[in-house]
């Protein structure tokens, strides 16, 4: 069964966003999403919050610049300083005692910088699928992907970037073959009507906010998040944290225990067959995995 969405307008710093709201049952702490990117969307995560809306509340929301409703067309207010600041008025909008977090890469950092700086926080856990956390780890982890599929792969790209040229129909190519094996992996045939949620990773205007904060591609960064890392502040993180990447995902397993091991008391679980887009890929096992983490509260 499909639920029905409302929206609700809100004034965050910069401008304002759209917060959509699935489902009724007011008794289960509600969940609010972080989509990815920088310039990302929700739409790829919406057959999961449809599933999970059914036993509880679900928020989502694309951030300032990510379509072209949010669009503000500014890129001064494209700083990770100000998508901190938009995700603490939402938070404070949507009100709520107790609140879940789910954070898709990029939105894994905003969910962690959100109860680092936000003592009295109705945040009670946070689930980092697919993290982001460091810019130099997420490269690192890029470029050894991009080995596995084929090194000469990788000197093309750092090629490439030597000579700051992104434009060749080779590097374009590279960035295909990539995102096939590590961003989304071809779904499986029972999991064929989720394959329209794959598609418009990103509008137009969320484009030029992946391109002007990141870069050309997933494995060059270029942009104003070149030198950002938070794990030396992960061990001041006190809520409740699960840890979710795929067998196959660009955040590699290895780099998403090390990400558990500096969180105190944090679990992390890997969907097998499944990349970066795990909620898609394996809906079952990261349903499940969700729901196993939630019964704790």
């Amino acid at each position: 069964m499909t639920l029905s969405m409302k929206t609700e307008y809100i004034e965050v710093p910069g401008g304002f966003v759209c917060l959509c709201i699935l489902g009724e049952n007011e008794k289960e702490i509600p969940v609010l999403y972080l989509h990815g990117g920088p310039g990302g969307n929700f739409k790829s995560f919406s057959p999961m919050a449809q599933k999970i809306a059914e036993n509880r509340v679900v928020y989502m929301y694309n951030q300032l610049g990510s379509d072209e409703f949010s669009n503000t067309g500014e890129e001064s207010l494209w700083v990770p300083e100000r998508y901190v600041e938009a995700l603490n008025s939402v938070i404070a909008n949507i009100n709520a005692p107790k609140l879940h977090l789910i954070g898709h890469s990029w939105g894994a950092y905003l969910a962690a910088e959100h109860v680092l700086s936000v003592p009295k926080s109705p945040v009670i856990s946070i689930t980092m699928v697919s993290p982001y956390l460091s810019t130099a780890l997420w490269i690192r982890d890029a470029k050894i992907r991009l080995s596995e599929l084929n090194p000469d792969y990788l000197r093309i790209v750092e090629e490439c970037e030597q000579s700051a040229h992104f434009d060749d129909r080779l590097y374009e190519e590279i960035i295909e073959e990539y995102e096939r094996n590590f961003k989304c992996r071809k779904l499986l045939l029972h999991q064929r009507q989720y394959r329209q949620f794959t598609k418009d990773f990103m509008t137009v205007a969320g484009k030029k906010v992946y391109r002007h904060m990141w870069g050309p591609s997933e494995f060059t960064c270029t942009g104003i998040l070149k030198n950002l890392d938070i794990t030396d502040k992960l061990h001041k993180i006190k809520v409740a944290v699960l840890l979710i990447c795929g067998q196959y995902d660009q955040v590699r397993n290895e780099t998403c225990e090390y990400y558990r091991s500096l969180i105190p008391g944090s679990r992390m679980a890997i969907m097998p067959e499944a990349s970066q887009m795990s909620f898609l890929e394996n809906p079952d096992i990261f349903y499940n995995t969700l729901m196993n983490f939630y019964s704790r509260f």
